[in-house]
């Protein structure tokens, strides 16, 4: 959906809105924290109050205040929220901190521009809450399957991708009470926890914000969560749960032909869903050619469906940080709907 911004209003001090960033760290970076100096100076120019709640252990706590202690306001997270999924923790404490009524919420891996910045901003004039879309760059291998799968929920979801950002209104996020913080997809629960209770919620497909790859390793380690947040989506799940064993009855009852004839018609139709995904603007974001990753990603998320299921079966749950969570999505996820049954007003 492409929406209008109206101007972002700035405050007597300089300041248009709080840019919310939760982070916990088991060791200190320090090349890492010269990054997020020089990326929290950039925002600071462009209009925001950076607000980092930081989750590390003392040691490192200590060792970010000294980095940033120019950059940002720094704080710990406030030990009264005790939800299992520590950064949502982190996101109550800071909308409790935050001096601005719009708040832009961001993952660690997000990079705003001050473009990006003036539009949220805008856009949080009108809407109590705007979920933009993300494009990853650089794009080594894994970064491209991921690309694909990016343009595939582009393709399939009204309300497109789902993002490491989000803008909120620091009021509504007080109206509405507390979102399900014991999930492991905590982005898109506070989504549906908004709708749920009847907030303006804009899906902004036509906007999108640099996502920076991860490293090959935390890639990895991200594949079974993906899948496992993606059991409360029973059809998803059961197409990649049946893909194999369908593929090796077509090739016990017809030949093998029959069944790389199969594969090949699933890979296809994952190449042609992505390219559907290339609209409102995304083609300025992602080339083309990731639309031939993914059959990749098709296959990368039939292995990790079984992977998730693993855990489930083995564990019950998912290792997130040093606990385990039993729920991929909350209750939002069950009553809050999607885009396409309360169309967010204006255009």
């Amino acid at each position: 959906m492409k929406v209008e911004d109206s101007p972002a209003t700035v405050a007597p001090g300089g300041t248009c809105c709080t840019y919310l960033l939760t982070i916990r760290r088991v060791r200190f970076d320090a090349a890492e924290a010269d990054g997020f100096r020089d990326y929290f100076r950039l925002l600071t120019g462009a209009g925001c109050e950076v607000l980092v709640v930081d989750g590390s252990p003392r040691e490192v706590f200590a060792a970010h205040g000294e980095a940033w202690r120019d950059a940002c306001v720094h704080a710990p997270v406030d030990s009264r929220y005790n939800y299992l999924n520590g950064k949502v923790n982190g996101i109550h404490t800071g909308v409790d901190l935050a001096a601005h009524e719009r708040i832009i919420l961001a993952d660690d891996d997000i990079r705003y521009t001050a473009e990006d910045v003036r539009r949220m901003a805008g856009l949080l004039g009108r809407f109590e809450m705007v979920r933009p879309q993300n494009y990853l760059s650089p794009l080594p291998l894994w970064a491209r399957t991921e690309a694909a799968r990016m343009l595939i929920n582009r393709a399939w979801l009204v309300e497109g991708d789902y993002t490491g950002t989000l803008g909120v209104q620091r009021g509504a996020m007080r109206r509405l009470g507390h979102y399900d913080g014991d999930v492991l997809f905590d982005n898109e629960e506070i989504v549906r926890h908004f709708r749920a209770r009847g907030a303006s919620v804009v899906y902004a497909r036509d906007f999108f914000i640099l996502k920076r790859p991860p490293t090959f390793t935390k890639w990895v380690e991200q594949r079974p969560r993906q899948a496992y947040e993606d059991f409360v989506m029973r059809a998803k799940t059961a197409f990649f749960v049946a893909l194999l064993p369908a593929l090796a009855l077509l090739w016990g009852a017809a030949g093998w032909r029959w069944a790389l004839g199969g594969a090949a018609a699933v890979a296809c139709g994952a190449v042609l869903l992505a390219a559907r995904g290339l609209g409102d603007g995304a083609a300025r974001f992602f080339p083309p050619r990731l639309c031939l990753y993914a059959p990749l990603w098709v296959a990368e998320r039939t292995l990790s469906t079984y992977w998730a299921l693993y855990w489930r079966a083995a564990r019950g749950g998912y290792p997130f940080g040093d606990r385990l969570l039993s729920k991929g999505t909350g209750r939002a996820w069950r009553v809050g709907g999607h885009a396409g049954s309360n169309p967010p007003s204006g255009k």
